[in-house]
């Protein structure tokens, strides 16, 4: 295993430094170039001239390309063209926002997804099933800054704590401004965003799993385990879903990528403190150095996720040997 988990990073750098070629030079293609953030009031062409010297931005695009390169592998990720902070000073300060949504929606959406399936499976046909179907293909229909204005629009705006006339629920950031920390503040800002953002996931996830249930739960093994004399609850929780489980852990860490996409959105909406609504900003001010961080750590981050999701994989099915892979 650990010559496995060796190999996968290694191989992760050509792919790191393949996003990254594609990134630095598609960025460049994009209206305006990286001088439009300096181009903006009365700065004289002189000026403009004279900051294109400074940032390089004179030189061929592959000279561009290996300098930026040769500072990201000492740490460093340049500086913000809008604020002149360091990039990476810049997304630290917005991570850990970011991994607290998506965590807490990533748990989230697990727990009520495999509950769902399980049930929706073992219980087929039944009116609860039809009923936990028609809510996943309405859930899967209802993208994420819809939900989240309707959201806002019910709990903030039209429902009010009796008690307080206060909001039922807050609509944006991550706490209270002014307030002394309360771990029920910070559950409160974050019940709307995490709904808005698993909402989608827990129909889409929830109906994969009932498949790979269906399929499992009629395999001769489980019958055999029931012919045993093993609880029901032995039989599916124990045998039937840790082999259904094993598709679904792969189609979860492929789809890591577009949660990040979706928590963008969610950002946004409720101006959550999180990288994808640093991404936003950097794209609203052609902020290039913030861009190419935001989209190589993210990427890195999607790697180890895979990575992560094959070491689940093994350990679900102890058949599979990475060994014969090489």
């Amino acid at each position: 295993m650990r010559r496995y988990i060796a190999r996968r990073l290694l191989q992760s750098i050509p792919l790191l430094l393949l996003v990254s070629i594609v990134i630095f030079y598609v960025l460049r293609l994009v209206p305006g170039g990286p001088l439009s953030v300096f181009a903006r009031g009365q700065t004289s062409p002189e000026a403009l001239a004279q900051i294109r010297i400074k940032l390089g931005l004179d030189q061929p695009l592959i000279v561009q390309y290996f300098h930026w390169l040769g500072q990201t592998l000492q740490g460093n990720l340049g500086n913000s063209y809008d604020t002149g902070r360091p990039v990476l000073t810049e997304i630290l300060a917005r991570v850990g926002p970011t991994f607290y949504l998506i965590g807490s929606t990533f748990l989230l959406v697990l727990i009520i997804s495999i509950l769902v399936g399980v049930i929706s499976a073992v219980r087929q046909y039944s009116a609860l099933d039809i009923g936990i179907t028609t809510f996943t293909f309405i859930g899967q229909a209802l993208p994420v800054f819809w939900v989240g204005l309707v959201l806002i629009l019910i709990f903030f705006s039209t429902l009010s704590n009796p008690s307080t006339g206060l909001p039922l629920l807050p609509a944006s950031g991550m706490y209270s401004v002014g307030k002394p920390f309360s771990v029920w503040d910070w559950l409160a800002h974050l019940i709307l965003p995490m709904v808005a953002l698993g909402l989608g996931w827990i129909s889409w996830y929830s109906r994969y799993l009932r498949a790979s249930m269906l399929d499992v739960i009629h395999q001769d093994y489980i019958r055999t385990a029931r012919a045993k004399g093993l609880k029901e609850n032995v039989v599916i929780f124990k045998h039937a879903l840790k082999n259904a489980a094993i598709p679904l852990v792969t189609v979860v860490a492929l789809d890591l990528p577009t949660l990040f996409g979706g928590s963008l959105f969610a950002e946004i909406i409720f101006s959550w403190p999180g990288m994808g609504r640093l991404f936003y900003h950097a794209v609203e001010r052609r902020d290039y150095p913030i861009l190419m961080g935001t989209i190589l750590i993210t990427a890195a981050m999607m790697i180890l996720a895979n990575l992560i999701a094959d070491i689940v994989c093994s350990y679900l099915d102890p058949l599979i040997r990475y060994e014969k892979s090489r």
